[in-house]
């Protein structure tokens, strides 16, 4: 049997650059993925507690905490926190705290919610007479 060698590396294709270690640290376009990432996230969770009140055959509710950074529902209880830099509010009224229901039909009170940070935004929105959850990311 054969030992299995390494070759041996060339000079300069040893290890990674400094700048290649230190991009991702200082890249502008990972705050915009952090928000992208948690409306996806409060996109999935909202469809899930869709789907439980189809299936169930009974109502259930979304809630938003915005001034704790967190949210959570029926259908998953666990509380979900958002990251630190972003925050949450209902377009209507702008408050950060409230709640939508979803009925057995598909149907929901409906609403929008709005994510951002620094640098990017993403609204969610929840159409009441379907229920359909939707994302429209912004800058």
């Amino acid at each position: 049997m054969t030992p299995h060698v390494l070759p041996v590396p060339r000079p300069g294709e040893r290890g990674f650059s400094l700048l290649v270690a230190v991009t991702p640290l200082v890249n502008p376009w990972r705050h915009g993925a952090l928000v992208d990432v948690a409306a996806r996230e409060m996109a999935l969770a909202l469809r899930g507690t869709r789907a439980a009140a189809i299936y169930g055959n009974r109502g259930a509710i979304f809630t938003l905490d915005g001034a704790a950074g967190q949210y959570w529902s029926d259908a998953a209880p666990a509380r979900i926190p958002l990251p630190a830099s972003i925050t949450a509010t209902f377009a209507a009224g702008q408050t950060s705290q409230g709640q939508i229901q979803f009925f057995p039909d598909g149907g929901a009170s409906g609403g929008t919610i709005v994510l951002k940070d620094a640098h990017r935004s993403a609204a969610i929105r929840v159409e009441a007479l379907t229920g359909r959850v939707a994302i429209n990311a912004g800058r």
